[in-house]
């Protein structure tokens, strides 16, 4: 029989072990640098990756493509009819000149560790009235997190490939082009966008609200964000539209908790908690520019200027000079040289804006963790 005082140092070396052994098994275990969880893993694994980026890659280039044609018949009525012309071609100016961008960001996080459920209560009787009892709750915990991002750049000229290759009997390839066939015609190719031929499309489509493809969803949100620009208006009200952002984020939450309870007339009780979970967190991010996309950047920190639309070149007020080349023959020289003058007609804003500083530029950054 132990005595009152051996049978406390007894009790804390063994909570003193227990403490041990639960940093050891929540830290010891997977946190280390030299162990890595792949992010692939979940919601998007790496076999269904390129299938993915390709669903990505055709749904926003059909998107290009559908903003190019409105556009193209928007200018040809909007003169004489401008309100059919917004009613039936309303667009999203998407500057061809410029890239496009996507980034995908996969990011697990994992945890692990001792709950508040673990203590360890001894107890000593001391007299028939009184007793002692000891606790110690040891506690310990331990996150990984891991993270990929890739960025891609898509030209804004991107025009849609036919595919004229036999249809495989499996998925498509990621090799493949987005449709079977070139679209004649701006209804034809919206119809496509609205998914009314699935048997022409090589690819898994991006549905919004389980109903709308995203190239059609795109197309819309272009109506509405030319509301203010396109829309019969002063022109002095007009908020000219320079960039479309999407962002669409996926977080799943899985795990598991075990606990284990003793008691007895000297542990009331002895228990121990312990927890384990996975977090699985997908981001996909869409940047779609139109012509003044710098300077929508450069004016949420007070870079971007504008002035007045400078007069038609070769006009009394801005002349066209020319130079002799070593040849003996004559070539253009554009005042200003080039940027926002030296865009092709009808493509750059409608008042000369310019950079007053340079615009900073951010690489990606990893999601703050949830």
């Amino acid at each position: 029989m132990l005595s009152d005082a051996e049978g406390g140092e007894s009790m804390w070396n063994f909570s003193r072990a227990a403490a041990c052994v639960g940093v050891c098994l929540a830290m010891g275990g997977c946190t280390s640098l030299y162990y890595v969880h792949d992010p692939q893993t979940g919601v998007i694994t790496a076999g269904e990756l390129p299938y993915f980026l390709k669903s990505i890659r055709c749904e926003v280039v059909t998107f290009y493509q559908i903003e190019r044609e409105r556009r193209t018949q928007y200018l040809k009525i909007s003169k004489t009819r401008p309100e059919e012309a917004f009613n039936r071609y309303a667009y999203f100016d998407i500057d061809p000149f410029l890239y496009g961008t996507f980034f995908l960001e996969l990011k697990v996080t994992d945890t692990g560790g001792l709950g508040s459920g673990t203590a360890f209560d001894y107890k000593r009787i001391l007299s028939a009235t009184s007793n002692d009892v000891t606790h110690v709750g040891p506690t310990a915990s331990a996150q990984d997190t891991y993270d990929l991002i890739w960025s891609f750049l898509l030209k804004q000229n991107a025009q849609l490939a036919s595919d004229t290759s036999p249809r495989a009997a499996g998925p498509a390839l990621y090799e493949r082009g987005c449709y079977r066939g070139t679209p004649a015609d701006l209804t034809e190719l919206e119809a496509l966008a609205e998914n009314k031929y699935p048997e022409r499309t090589a690819y898994k489509r991006i549905t919004v609200d389980a109903s709308k493809p995203l190239a059609a969803w795109l197309r819309d949100n272009a109506i509405l964000i030319a509301a203010n620009d396109l829309s019969p208006a002063m022109p002095s009200e007009k908020a000219e539209p320079a960039q479309m952002t999407y962002t669409f984020s996926i977080q799943v939450t899985g795990g598991a908790e075990a606990k284990y309870s003793l008691t007895s007339t000297r542990w009331t009780p002895a228990a121990v908690q312990a927890s384990a979970s996975s977090q699985q967190f997908s981001n996909l991010g869409i940047y779609i520019n139109g012509p003044n996309a710098v300077l929508a950047n450069g004016a949420k920190s007070g870079s971007a200027g504008y002035a007045e639309k400078t007069p038609p070149l070769g006009s009394k007020d801005n002349p066209m000079y020319t130079t002799p080349l070593p040849g003996g023959e004559k070539s253009q020289e554009f005042p200003g040289g080039g940027g926002a003058a030296g865009r092709r007609p009808g493509a750059g804003p409608r008042t000369n804006g310019f950079i007053v500083a340079p615009v900073p530029v951010f690489p990606p950054s990893p999601t703050p963790s949830q």
